[in-house]
């Protein structure tokens, strides 16, 4: 079996290849996440052991509810910080490496990115651009948004290996 397949089935670049760049989101959006998290589980450490060590009848029905919401919430958000630092596209020569969340790295070859768009989301706050690539069946590919590390050399890797769609995108502008 060939040292690039795994045992999954999919492709994966080998581990000793180094990538040229890597696309992710800024560490200040996980670590909000990891700060929030702890705390709440702090805080239903604290609140429940509090609870028992009071005397209180009910103390150990207060730890299970303390742990139960604030202990859950916590581990809900540290889950959420580990997937939102999983997200992440690799780049090495003619090829990427995409990973959303907690999953497998999923290979896209440059020659598979057949649509750039640019997108906006915004709820009335502010507006986050974001650069999605499709395949020629419209399955989408990639979506690394204009704030992630590493975003201006992924572009460049882009204008330099598919530069008709880049063009095409770039023609079209940002979505205002």
């Amino acid at each position: 079996m060939s040292d690039d397949i795994n045992t999954w089935g999919g492709t994966a670049t080998k581990t000793a290849a180094k990538p040229l760049f890597v696309a992710r989101r800024p560490r200040w959006q996980v670590l909000m996440w990891h700060v929030m998290g702890w705390g709440l589980i702090a805080t239903g450490v604290i609140g429940g052991l509090s609870d028992v060590l009071s005397g209180k009848p009910d103390g150990w029905t207060s730890l299970g509810f303390f742990l139960f919401f604030f202990g859950g919430g916590g581990l809900l958000c540290l889950l959420l910080a580990a997937a939102l630092d999983g997200s992440r596209v690799h780049g090495y020569d003619q090829h990427l490496d995409v990973r959303v969340g907690l999953g497998k790295f999923r290979r896209v070859d440059a020659d598979d990115i057949a649509v750039l768009r640019f997108g906006s989301q915004s709820n009335g706050g502010p507006t986050f651009y974001s650069l999605t690539g499709w395949n020629e069946r419209r399955k989408k590919l990639f979506m690394v948004f204009t704030g992630y590390r590493g975003y201006q050399e992924f572009t460049a890797w882009l204008a330099e290996r598919r530069p008709e769609q880049w063009a095409d995108c770039e023609s079209l502008g940002f979505p205002r």
